[in-house]
């Protein structure tokens, strides 16, 4: 009676984690009650078949085969993914039941020369102890490797690949149970086989682990690269676009106070009046223009400001003259574009409406401070937090460009919020490039 409950209880348990593990790795389709009867059904009909079978074959991997069939269709109707994922943490998580569990059954029969049939068959306290660790150590390892999960990026191939990979090591583990039992003489060799098989599966996981993070290194530093040399080449256009414009500017202003001259020396009134005003509109916009020894920089700085002015943002820009002397035109474009127009979408989102810059030397940094108004929703602290995937957007991406360019500059970077304003304070080293 004792027997039949220990067994009966480890068999549930065993399957609940198991349930417990395909279904946390891949997620539910379902929500609510829905969600529970699906898990219940399965382990339910998992516990029955297990059940049975280990009435009348005490060990039998083979068959077991119909356990992973049963956690494949499960996937299907109740969890996300696709086949290919399926398959392999169905497989995998069977392959973690029978590695360890030969394991720990290998090193007892080892130890205390019973034979596996016995441990296996036979009710005895080192069965039930060889239970109790064989779950734990499952529980614990299945708790690591969720720990570990990441959405991976594999194609089907590669899936398919580690499913049969798995396959592979569970027969092997089972085939050498069964010699085992049949020829007591080979335990050690089984021992040492079913931990070169725990090892191997270990190894394999990492390496799936390894291949999807340098797969999505890989993609964003690609993305990275597209939006950085976009970037580089949209503000470089914008210069050449600048210089052309203010040069026209300059001149269009000199040709105005000549005309002005003349429309005076003839008394003609009207032009007077009207050029003067022009002159005085023109005069006031030159007064908040941004005018440094970058031209990239004034042409960056002078086109938010025009933003800022349709959007009816109040813009307010400090910079030194040779503050940027020695930092990349390329890289000026990056950084300031990146946080002015993050800035500007802030900011007209609410009633104030404020924006203001400033950039100087200070010893021998460069001091680029941005504080813009927000509405309080975002916490600064969080934005570096952010999981992978909500950083591929246009503003995450921009988000770990600039601090790309203020870890090639030896700098720092601070975000915060004061006042209801969203603060970003930049240092970069200044050095002669």
């Amino acid at each position: 009676m004792i027997n039949n409950i220990i067994e009966w209880t480890a068999t549930v348990i065993q399957n609940f984690l198991i349930v417990w593990f395909i279904s946390s790795y891949c997620g539910y389709k379902f929500e609510g009650k829905k969600r529970y009867v699906c898990f219940g059904i399965i382990l339910a009909a998992d516990c029955l078949f297990v059940g049975i079978l280990n009435r009348f074959m005490p060990y039998d991997g083979v068959l077991s085969l119909i356990s992973v069939f049963m956690y494949i269709a499960y996937c299907r109707v109740c969890l996300k993914n696709d086949l290919y994922v399926h398959i392999f943490i169905s497989c995998f998580a069977m392959v973690i039941i029978f590695t360890i569990s030969s394991v720990i059954f290998a090193v007892v029969s080892n130890i205390t020369d019973i034979t596996l049939l016995n441990l296996y068959s036979g009710f005895s306290v080192w069965r039930t102890v060889i239970l109790a660790v064989s779950l734990l150590s499952e529980f614990a390892l299945y708790r690591f490797i969720l720990h570990l999960n990441k959405a991976y990026e594999l194609s089907r191939k590669e899936w398919l690949l580690f499913a049969l990979s798995m396959m592979a090591t569970w027969l092997a583990v089972i085939l050498f149970n069964k010699a085992a039992m049949a020829a007591e003489e080979i335990k050690p060799y089984m021992l040492l086989v079913s931990l070169i098989m725990l090892a191997i599966n270990i190894l394999l996981y990492y390496f799936v682990l390894k291949i999807n993070k340098e797969t999505i290194a890989n993609r964003e530093l690609r993305m990275f690269k597209m939006q950085y040399d976009s970037i580089c080449e949209s503000e470089k256009n914008l210069a050449l676009s600048y210089e052309s414009t203010y040069a026209l500017k300059h001149d269009l202003e000199k040709h105005l106070v000549a005309i002005e001259t003349k429309a005076k020396q003839s008394g003609d009134r009207a032009v007077v009046d009207y050029v003067t005003a022009v002159l005085n509109k023109y005069s006031a916009y030159v007064h908040n223009t941004v005018f440094t020894n970058s031209t990239v920089f004034n042409a960056i700085m002078n086109t938010r400001l025009e933003m800022c002015k349709h959007r009816k943002i109040k813009a307010y820009i400090k910079a030194e003259n040779n503050a940027l002397d020695n930092v990349k035109d390329e890289d000026i474009a990056v950084l300031f574009g990146n946080i002015f127009d993050n800035a500007i979408a802030a900011a007209e989102k609410t009633d104030e409406k404020i924006i203001t810059l400033d950039v100087c030397v200070q010893d021998a940094y460069i001091s680029i401070y941005m504080r813009n108004s927000f509405d309080g929703k975002t916490d600064p602290k969080s934005i570096n937090e952010k999981p992978r995937e909500l950083l591929l957007d246009g503003h995450g991406i921009g988000l770990r460009v600039v601090e790309k360019i203020v870890r090639e500059y030896n700098g720092m970077i601070k975000l915060f919020s004061e006042e209801n304003m969203f603060c970003c304070d930049i240092l970069l080293e200044n050095y002669q490039t």
